[in-house]
């Protein structure tokens, strides 16, 4: 990976190091777990919020066991998405 000039080698060649990445980059993924905290809760808002709609604006073509049901399947989904991302932030990195 070629990194921009000031980065890595004096900026020579490909090679930089994690430290220069993440200068490069920003925030370490460990430290944004409060991002991933804030991002479940609004797409679990947003999936509630949805149903809701569906369930009250629309009863003839979504009724309450089905929008329920609905809610439960996908706060599962969307629970198992949240556990495995936080273990992908959690993980240490692998230094050589």
């Amino acid at each position: 990976m070629t990194l921009p000039k000031g980065y890595g080698a004096g900026g020579r060649g490909p090679s930089g190091s994690r430290d220069d990445i993440e200068k490069m980059i920003g925030r370490r993924v460990e430290n944004m777990k409060g991002v991933y905290i804030l991002g479940f809760a609004l797409c679990w808002i947003a999936t509630a919020g949805g149903i809701y709609v569906g369930v009250t604006v629309y009863p003839w073509a979504y009724p309450l066991p089905s929008g329920l049901y609905a809610l439960s399947v996908l706060t599962v989904i969307e629970a198992l998405g949240f556990i495995f991302i936080m273990k992908v932030a959690g993980e240490k990195p692998v230094r050589a």
